[in-house]
């Protein structure tokens, strides 16, 4: 079975930026208001601006990204566990799905949790290219999955020497809208969450990352849950990227060295923990969540 690990993407390079961010905006001008006269222009301008922020948390992390490198690693494991044929296919960065010449038999999303904001807008670009495809809406629920997750936090507590810690898990944040229009995203990462905690002995609760732009986006922010933590007493704080699989520009500045350095500011002790793209954990669970959709199909 040849089988298509698909994601929207990240530049890897700062020069990949400003092209990645305008062929996203420009893919959902429909959406924001900018179907208009002379709209790549605009966006194009939009883009260039954006970028020349968003450089400057590339040279923070070293310069690169290692998104699509990771997803690669992940997509080799899985090919190599199970005998499959898979190959990566990106909306907005390299490898594009526009440049991919290859038929496949599955999509595979690497979001783990179903959003209309992300899974479809990636199957969405994939039905325009190469019309109707078997696919996995999502696998988050996979006990392999879970056990996953359990153990990166577990780590996470181990290497922080923490004796008393706040766990805070960070989800990425989607306008409130998309979530009042029905969207599962928040209320399957709550689900997620309860599975992951039954784990663990600690106090902990949710919070959201990555918010921009206008209008409502859920919340609380991580950076509001660290004040009221610190208000409240607690010491220690131990965060974990719940919506991610790899590391990545949101991890590795975001939650690494923004919000490091807003509890630095507050006081509080803090410490990420690691997402393990290598552990055969995720790979199991990749692998029997394709196996489940195979035989299906």
């Amino acid at each position: 079975m040849r089988v298509l690990f698909t994601y929207m993407g990240a530049p890897t390079e700062p020069d990949e930026i400003e092209d990645f961010i305008f062929r996203f905006l420009y893919d959902i001008r429909h959406h924001i208001g900018l179907d208009v006269p002379g709209a790549r222009a605009i966006i194009r301008g939009i883009a260039k601006a954006r970028a020349r922020e968003v450089r400057g948390h590339y040279m923070a992390i070293g310069g690169r990204s290692p998104l699509v490198r990771y997803m690669g690693e992940i997509a080799r494991a899985v090919g190599e566990k199970t005998g499959h044929e898979i190959r990566l296919g990106m909306c907005y960065s390299r490898p594009l799905l526009e440049e991919l010449e290859w038929d496949f038999d599955l999509v595979f999303p690497l979001y783990h949790v179903y959003s209309s904001s992300t899974t479809e807008r990636c199957l969405v670009k994939i039905r325009e290219l190469f019309g109707e495809k078997p696919y996995v809406r999502e696998w988050w629920n996979r006990e392999s999955f879970v056990r996953w997750v359990q153990r990166n936090i577990e780590n996470g507590l181990k290497e922080s020497g923490f004796e008393e810690p706040y766990l805070v898990l960070s989800v990425h944040s989607l306008p409130k809208k998309v979530i009042d229009e029905g969207d599962p995203y928040e209320r399957s990462h709550r689900k997620l969450a309860g599975r992951v905690m039954k784990a663990f002995d600690l106090p902990w609760e949710i919070a959201f990352q990555s918010r921009f732009g206008k209008g409502e986006w859920l919340g609380p922010g991580v950076s509001e849950v660290l004040g009221r933590l610190k208000s409240e007493g607690i010491k220690e704080v131990l965060v974990y990227p719940l919506s991610f699989i790899v590391e990545n520009i949101e991890t590795l500045y975001e939650l690494d060295i923004e919000y490091k350095e807003v509890a630095d500011r507050l006081g509080l002790k803090y410490y990420r923990a690691k997402l393990n793209h290598r552990d055969p954990l995720l790979i199991d669970a990749i692998a029997e969540v394709i196996g489940d959709a195979g035989y299906e199909n």
